[in-house]
């Protein structure tokens, strides 16, 4: 298990370091699928890549909706990236299908560990988790849909990716920089209490299709 850190940055640092944990990959053409205000594709400037940001939110080169399906081909792209995304879809199992259909070679996703140790104390002292868990007056559409801790994230993209004829190249824990300086290895030996995020970088099994 492997400790990654990005940057203290509020609007790309996320990004950031999605990038720097996996820096070989950044090639040919990106699907950031869930792209919000495309954030990543500045980061990407620079690197030799065809990106294309796909999301219900207008700013997306694409618009559209996951949870209808992706409208490209098979393997249409080099890599995928879905960050943050998949906790917000009810037929999760089916949406990561889809974004693996139409990866040529790498899929990237990152999610959210609820059960880390600062929303295990917020929940302690009578806070919440997050605004996308509370029930409103009126129906809202961006809210979280699942609750789940960093193994059963791990055990998740495992499992799926398997199915999918996608295997781990590389996976671990997604933090800030004061957290690896007060935590350090100790993220990695319990990465359910003290990592904010499991990431994981899945690479398809050339030998394998999607219709084997």
């Amino acid at each position: 298990m492997k400790v990654f850190v990005a940057p203290d940055d509020p609007e790309v640092g996320k990004f950031k370091g999605v990038i720097d944990a996996f820096p070989g990959i950044w090639n040919g053409s990106v699907l950031d699928v869930g792209c919000r205000k495309k954030k990543l594709s500045t980061l990407l400037a620079t690197s030799p890549v065809k990106y294309t940001g796909f999301d219900l939110d207008p700013a997306a080169d694409i618009v559209g909706d996951l949870t209808k399906g992706l409208p490209f081909s098979d393997s249409a792209f080099n890599v995928v990236v879905a960050l943050d995304i998949l906790e917000h879809i009810n037929d999760v199992h089916s949406a990561f299908d889809e974004i693996c259909r139409v990866s040529n070679e790498y899929v990237v996703i990152t999610l959210p560990n609820i059960f880390e140790i600062k929303t295990r104390l917020r929940i302690l002292f009578g806070g919440k988790i997050s605004d996308k868990y509370e029930i409103k007056p009126n129906s809202q559409i961006d809210r979280h849909r699942w609750i789940f801790n960093f193994s059963s994230a791990l055990s998740f993209c495992h499992a799926r990716g398997e199915k999918n004829f996608f295997t781990v190249k590389s996976e671990g824990c997604l933090v800030g920089p004061k957290r690896n300086k007060l935590l350090g290895s100790l993220t990695k030996l319990r990465p359910d209490l003290l990592s904010p995020h499991y990431m994981v970088l899945l690479k398809r099994e050339k030998s394998k299709s999607i219709s084997s």
